[in-house]
């Protein structure tokens, strides 16, 4: 498997995909992804970022359960989340690697603000991960929409840890983007002026 190689490129092309083939990634591959989220930034080095690799078919069904109560929850406030929304699609945890993303408050910084850096630590490694699954051919979404308490009880996660959302990742069909010239006009839209 093998990817764009320029970080601009990969950028440019690291897409969304939900939709996954049934096919294992390799534990290597997971690996690389693993040390692109440990090497990620944090502030002062503190590294509060923690990963679980859900391996066991009964956590990854336990998940698949609750995203789909997480999406049912809050169709009941917004609609878009309905089967039949934009947003009603219950991501797939079933066939694809699928990487929990937490954060240690306490590995934070104390500042004259509320300090968040831990979340942004974790949320710097999930980028990381994304782009080096995608450079190694793979599609990769992360997914935040939970019910976190449930998810924290599943995985096993301290409670004062923030739990960020699962990475998953799987080889994927290849989507298409329109060309550039198809989606930008210069100054306006061309044609006859609109009355």
């Amino acid at each position: 498997m093998t990817g764009p190689a320029d970080l601009g490129e990969l950028m440019r092309t690291r897409r969304a995909v939900r939709r996954f083939d049934d096919r294992p990634v390799p534990d290597d591959l997971v690996g690389e992804i693993l040390e692109a989220a440990r090497w990620a930034p944090s502030p002062a080095n503190l590294q509060p970022a923690r990963f679980i690799w859900v391996r066991d078919a009964a956590v990854k069904r336990d998940l698949q359960a609750l995203a789909r109560e997480s999406k049912e929850l809050s169709s009941y406030w917004d609609p878009i989340f309905r089967p039949d929304g934009p947003s009603g699609l219950v991501n797939d945890l079933i066939r694809p690697t699928v990487i929990a993303v937490c954060s240690d408050p306490a590995k934070g910084l104390t500042n004259i603000h509320a300090d968040n850096g831990f979340e942004w630590a974790a949320a710097m490694a999930i980028y990381a991960m994304w782009l080096r699954a995608h450079s190694l051919g793979l599609g990769g979404v992360f997914v935040q929409h939970w019910i976190t308490e449930k998810a924290k009880r599943i995985l096993n996660v301290p409670l004062r840890w923030t739990f960020l959302g699962t990475f998953t990742c799987a080889e994927s069909p290849t989507g298409t983007r329109l060309s550039r010239d198809e989606l930008v006009s210069i100054d306006r839209f061309p044609g006859a002026a609109h009355p």
